[in-house]
Order: structure tokens, then C-alpha cells, then sequence
């Protein structure tokens, strides 16, 4: 079962302490109502259903009428029928939004709404294909077909549910609900800035859409209390500086937007989170100039200050083919602090971080880390920029990380060799070979196998075979790391005796004087053997050579290697 609920509170970053203007006076008022929703969490229902019963003797102490709907009796029916006529509405459970993990497409049956339970007789049981159900936008806005999801049909009022009734103006918060203020679970990966703002979008568009006046979604310690006392006290504060009254709320990390599905209505997505987790944990959708009591008042909303971005980089992005010696830099659109060993990292793939110094140009801007030592060789390395890094407002990095690998230098002795390319499944596709009348160099980005095919083969990215694969053996290999020669005597064999081909591509030579007269490609599906009469030094090229004398290659040369050898 996905862990789609927030086990604890997020600790606020900003301490706000809840506004406690007395409540509007006159006579026969009718009180708000105020509903909680406690949906099944498993282990976790009971501690939620103590955060309801905070809510709850919050919004009685302000005057309201506070219905709760807890698990197990947290079913359609009975929320469908709580929710009518009320003015704020929260809940506390399992969240199911979109985009998440499992799956690339967005659901509207079953995102964007709330986890409740399928019957009263199953406990707190939290299994989604037995237990609970998520009921989502399409139940909420009363959009159910024939052809959504049967459990939805059957437990979340089928084709002929009618959606919600709240009252006009209604005020919608989710209190620690996965996915909802745009954070991802705390298992997966923190959201991106775009992601998050897509959470909240889908989010609040089921309640903003039949009426509501304000979507709320908080992750912060005592958040939905303080709102919820925030609003019943304040009917005729703008919902923007009911916004900007939230526990934890940090100018210096919100990010603000249009709603793209609703003209007017604004998105307010804050990262809340440490350098560490970096998500997003307070989130807000509305008109800002409107008010619980649906008035409009003059209101002027705050403008984040800009999130220092990366201006230029080097290696850039999944980078291939960098030199072993590079030193990386970053040049930030706006003067930052902040910028160390600590904050500016540089890690190889499977180790540690590496040693080395932090410079800056003297600008302010562009920064520079020179590792201890040399990279290695067709290794990954992983940059990191941490949230410590900050504008000089005090605005942080969004955390930041990518990937380059390093090349490396290729020798080849001097002779003929092939270089080959293969399709997805190692069918050879092209073949290029060429003789080196002295040890040369090119430049390689990718080592590794290549399916059906032994060894260990090189991707050239220069020279002859740029674009090729070719085999690496003792007279072509990584400069950094050569491979010994073993000295074998030239020989004479009668009988003849057996070599060992191993599954895979392999070319034969004719030599005159050592120049290539011909040659001959071929594919062995699995390992092989032929005969060979002879094992010697060939004219002008590198290594020890056989000269076979039956089965494909009868009358070809070639060279002795990990993957052709005599036949123990």
C-alpha cells in the first residue's frame, strides 16, 4: 500500500501565531459549519483522528458547528451528506494526486478527491483495492459514468451521485494529504517546482470549480487549526492575507501562478522543505481579493522574490565525452551566497564526494570547483547545488543536481582494425576497418558490453571510427589503463589444433607485406571453434595473429585476443 499519508506534522519553518480577532457580533447568526473528514490511514487513523478533534474544538471555540466524519464511518454516504451546507470543509488522510509515480495518466474518477472508507465494517483498513476507496474529482463534482472505474460505481455513488453540496463560497483544506500542498510521498523523489504546481492545480480545481471561495492544503505544524480560526474570526479578510497568515508561510520561497483552468484565480505553491527533502508542503488556490463572507476587497498580493537560476554551466546536462582534467563551473543570473565545499558538490557515481577547492570569479555570480585530481575515465559524476545557496534577498536555490560522464583517450597500436556498428539487439549493421601505420589516439565516451557480443567493447566519438564500436584488447585500450601483452612465440602447428572463437563479430585478414588485401566480417550466434596451422608476428601489425585453416575464416589472419585464443 502507497504511504499517501503525512505520518507528522511538518515543523514550521516562520512561527505565526494564529489571529484571534473576536468573533463578528449580532443576533440569530447562523453559526458556520465547519466538517472534518478523517478517511482510513491504517495505524495511523487514530492520531489523525486526534488532529480532527483540535479542528474541531477550534472551530466551536470561534463559534462555528463542527461535524466530524471519522473512519470507519467515513464511507460516500455519510460524507456526502456532512458536507452539505458546509463552509469549510477538511480533511485528514490518504491523498491521490496527479502526477504521481504510478502511472502516466491522470484518473479524475479517483485523483484529486479524498480516501474514505468503502463500508463501516472494516476498521481503519487502508488496502485501496479492498478497504478504501478513493472517490476523486469526477465524485466530487458529481461526473461519474458508466464507464469510470467499478469500485468507484459502487462505492463512491455511482452514475447517479449529484457530487457535493457545500455552501457558496466554501472553503476546502487538506490537512497532511499526500500530493495535495505538492509535495510527492516521503518516499519518492521531492516534487519539482512544475510538478507541485500541477498537484495544486488539479487539486483545487474539483472544489474551486462548483463554488468554492479558497483551496487550502498544509503539511505545518497546527496548520489546518490556524486556518480554520483564521477564516471563522475573519469573514471579511481577503483569503490572500488569510494566505499569508498560515503557519509557515515564507515569502522567500512562494512561487505564484494563474490558475490555467479558472480566469482569475491565482496558485500560491511554497517550498517548505530543508535542504534535505526540498518539497512542498503549503499550498493555497482562490481568488486573493475574496473573502470567507464572499465579498471582494481591495487587495494587493505579494510578489515573491525571484529564485536565483543557473545562467550557464559547464559540463552541461548528461554531458558525455568530458576531459578527465575538467574543473566545473556555475554562473547564477544574480549575485548568491552561500557557495563552498558544502553547497557546491561533485560526487562519482558510487562513491563519495570528491576533495577539492571552491573559487569564485570575483563577481559574485560564477563559481568554480577544482577537484584534487584528475576524473576518472568513462566514469558518471553527479553536481549538486544545495538550497544553502541564496540571492542576496535571501531567496534559496531551488535544489539542483545533474549528471555528466568523463571520455577517455584510446590507444591504438599501429596495424589494421574494425570498427564495427550494431543495432539494439548486436546484429552488426555497418563495418569500417583501416590500417594505422603508427600507434595512434582517439577518443572514447561509453565502455561496456554489447548484447551478443563478448568482450568488452569502446564507443569512438573521433577520429577513423568515430561513431563505431570497437573491441577492446591488448593493441586497443583506454590510455590511462593499458592492457599487458603476452609474448607468444610464433609457431608452427602439424597437426593442426583448434582455436576458440567466442559468440559475436569477428573480422579476418589476408595480409601482403602487412598491408590488408581483404577481410571477412562475420557473426557467430554461439562459441566456436576452427583449425589453425600457424601462430606468428604479421608484417606492420600489432599483436600475434592466427592463420586459420578451416570452417568461415579458412585462409584469413586473426589476431589473438581475450575472445580468439587456442582451444584449451
Amino acid at each position: 500500500m502507497p504511504n499517501r499519508v503525512k505520518v507528522a506534522l511538518i515543523a514550521s519553518l516562520t512561527i505565526i501565531s494564529s489571529l484571534m480577532a473576536a468573533a463578528p457580533m449580532g443576533a440569530a447568526v447562523t453559526p458556520q459549519k465547519v466538517v472534518i473528514i478523517v478517511g482510513p490511514t491504517g495505524a495511523q487513523t487514530d492520531n489523525y483522528r486526534s488532529k480532527g478533534d483540535a479542528i474541531a474544538a477550534v472551530a466551536v471555540a470561534a463559534g462555528a458547528t463542527a461535524v466530524k466524519v471519522y473512519s470507519p464511518n467515513a464511507t460516500w454516504a455519510n460524507v456526502k451528506a456532512a458536507v452539505n451546507g458546509a463552509n469549510i470543509v477538511v480533511y485528514l488522510g490518504h491523498g491521490n494526486g496527479f502526477p504521481n509515480p504510478y502511472g502516466s495518466t491522470e484518473l479524475t474518477d479517483r485523483h484529486n478527491g479524498w480516501g474514505l472508507n468503502r463500508t463501516t465494517t472494516n476498521g481503519d483498513g487502508d488496502n485501496w483495492g479492498s478497504t478504501m476507496v478513493y472517490c476523486g474529482e469526477k465524485v466530487l463534482r458529481g461526473m461519474l459514468t458508466s464507464s469510470d472505474d467499478s469500485a468507484r460505481l459502487t462505492y463512491c455513488g455511482g452514475t447517479a451521485n449529484d457530487g457535493i453540496t457545500p455552501a457558496p463560497n466554501w472553503v476546502m483544506i487538506f490537512s497532511n494529504a499526500c500530493y495535495a500542498p505538492g509535495a510527492s510521498e516521503g518516499w519518492d523523489t521531492p516534487a519539482t517546482e512544475s510538478v507541485a504546481f500541477q498537484r495544486v492545480r488539479n487539486y483545487s480545481y474539483p472544489g474551486l470549480s462548483i463554488g468554492g471561495g479558497a483551496y487550502f492544503a498544509t503539511d505545518m505544524q497546527s496548520g489546518a487549526p490556524q486556518l480554520v480560526d483564521t477564516i471563522l474570526r475573519n469573514p471579511g479578510m481577503a483569503f490572500g492575507a488569510i494566505a499569508e497568515n498560515a503557519n509557515g508561510y515564507d515569502l522567500y520561497r512562494q512561487r505564484h501562478f494563474a490558475h490555467p483552468d479558472l480566469a482569475g484565480t491565482r496558485i500560491w505553491i511554497q517550498n517548505s522543505g530543508d535542504a534535505t527533502s526540498g518539497d512542498y508542503f503549503l499550498a493555497y488556490a482562490g481568488k486573493p481579493a475574496l473573502t470567507p463572507s464572499g465579498t471582494t476587497v481591495a487587495y494587493t498580493e505579494p510578489v515573491p522574490p525571484a529564485v536565483p537560476t543557473l545562467a550557464a554551466r559547464n559540463p552541461g546536462v548528461n554531458a558525455t565525452g568530458v576531459a578527465t582534467t575538467v574543473q566545473p563551473y556555475v554562473r547564477f543570473d544574480r549575485v548568491v551566497t552561500g557557495v563552498s565545499t558544502s553547497t557546491f558538490l561533485l560526487k562519482r557515481t558510487g562513491s563519495g564526494s570528491l576533495a577539492g577547492t571552491v573559487t569564485s570569479a570575483g563577481d559574485g555570480m560564477q563559481y568554480t570547483f577544482h577537484p584534487s585530481a584528475p576524473l576518472v575515465p568513462l566514469a558518471t559524476y553527479t553536481v549538486t547545488l544545495s538550497t544553502a545557496i541564496k540571492s542576496s534577498e535571501g531567496v534559496a536555490l531551488a535544489p539542483t543536481t545533474w549528471n555528466f560522464s568523463v571520455g577517455g583517450t584510446l590507444t591504438f597500436k599501429q596495424g589494421t582494425h574494425t570498427g564495427y556498428q550494431f543495432s539494439s539487439t548486436g546484429v552488426m549493421t555497418a563495418v569500417k576497418s583501416y590500417t594505422l601505420g603508427k600507434d595512434s589516439s582517439a577518443y572514447t565516451t561509453k565502455r561496456q558490453s554489447i548484447s551478443n557480443q563478448s568482450g568488452t567493447w569502446f564507443y569512438v566519438s573521433s577520429g577513423v571510427w568515430a561513431g563505431y564500436w570497437m573491441r577492446q584488447s591488448s593493441v586497443l585500450y583506454l590510455t590511462s589503463a593499458p592492457i599487458a601483452t603476452v609474448s607468444m612465440p610464433n609457431a608452427t602447428y602439424s597437426p593442426t589444433v583448434l582455436l576458440t572463437f567466442l559468440k559475436g563479430t569477428h573480422t579476418g585478414y589476408r595480409f601482403s607485406s602487412g598491408v590488408m588485401t581483404a577481410q571477412k566480417s562475420y557473426t557467430l550466434g554461439w562459441n566456436s571453434s576452427a583449425y589453425t596451422s600457424r601462430r606468428q608476428t604479421v608484417s606492420n601489425q600489432a599483436g600475434t595473429w592466427y592463420y586459420v585453416s578451416s570452417g568461415v575464416w579458412a585462409g584469413y589472419w586473426l589476431r589473438a585476443s581475450d575472445v580468439v585464443y587456442l582451444k584449451p
